[in-house]
């Protein structure tokens, strides 16, 4: 049984209040009558994270959340493309690159000559390079082996009624500038090379666009329309194909597992660079990124975790 509150009496109260002295609660001073110093508040820091077209949605989203973590923190994210934020560490405007693609030997030099530091690697997630259809297009698989004849200078198919009957009309396409990680990517493992070993360019008429929103857009417009980007930007307005290596072959399609495994024809790593060994509040973000909360991030985002 609960005891009973007990009241104090008036008189009692009185004379409690007596003997404490009605002491009012002390402010915060030194022995000598001097007032405390307060805690030092942390120093406002600025992060320029820039880089990957691909990445700045899952960029902006690290920044947005990293800033209830660290309040004195500011990860400034900015797109441009992979080999723009590459350029950026090169020159010292970035602290960090966002890249959809490996940094190239001639790059990691670049970076040295210019900071005298040697470019760091993280790997931050994986994604799957999704090819885009129209929804009027019943077409449903497509193989690597097609892939790089639409897409290839010197290719030979030109209509869809090349890859399947069913469905005709000119292939419109579009894709990414020049600047951008996953033009770069498709070019290298859906272009090829030549048979002297030289890296096969995109074909003459493809619509180069700044984003890859823009690109998915465009082929939710266009019902002949093929176009590729992250998997992360998949649409009710569009359908992406399966792919497989070869034709014939049954395709896979785009998606957590498959991307991780790399049982998905073009899947890809995604990366965040440094000029040296990150310190202080950068390698604070970047290790913060790895965590199983950035992790999440990337999962919300549409890409892949690495666990």
């Amino acid at each position: 049984m609960k005891k009973p509150i007990q009241i104090l009496g008036a008189a009692t109260l009185a004379a409690t209040l007596a003997f404490t002295g009605c002491d009012k609660p002390k402010s915060a001073t030194s022995e000598g009558g001097s007032a405390a110093p307060e805690p030092a508040k942390k120093k406002n820091v600025e992060i320029r994270a820039k880089g990957s077209d691909t990445m700045i949605q899952l960029a902006t989203a690290w920044a947005e959340a990293y800033r209830k973590t660290a309040p004195n923190v500011m990860v400034n994210a900015n797109g441009g493309g992979s080999g723009t934020g590459i350029a950026a560490l090169q020159n010292g405007t970035a602290d960090i690159c966002n890249a959809s693609r490996e940094i190239k030997p001639e790059e990691k030099e670049k970076v040295k000559a210019a900071t005298g530091k040697e470019v760091k690697e993280f790997v931050v997630a994986y994604d799957a390079l999704a090819i885009y259809s129209n929804p009027a297009n019943p077409i449903k698989d497509i193989s690597i082996e097609e892939l790089r004849e639409i897409f290839a200078e010197g290719g030979t198919i030109e209509s869809w009624d090349a890859i399947n009957p069913a469905f005709t009309g000119k292939i419109v396409l579009f894709g990414r500038q020049n600047n951008s990680g996953t033009y770069d990517y498709l070019r290298e493992h859906v272009c090829g090379k030549t048979p002297e070993g030289k890296q096969r360019e995109f074909r003459a008429g493809i619509s180069e666009l700044n984003g890859s929103s823009e690109v998915v857009e465009n082929v939710a417009k266009t019902p002949t329309g093929l176009g590729y980007s992250g998997m992360g930007y998949k649409t009710p307005a569009v359908n992406w194909l399966h792919v497989s290596k070869k034709k014939g072959e049954t395709g896979v399609e785009p998606g957590i597992e498959a991307a991780r495994s790399g049982s998905y024809p073009i899947s890809r790593k995604l990366y965040i660079y440094t000029a040296g060994e990150p310190t202080g509040e950068t390698k604070a973000f970047i290790d913060w990124v790895l965590s199983e909360e950035g992790q999440k991030i990337v999962a919300k985002e549409g890409f892949v975790s690495l666990h």
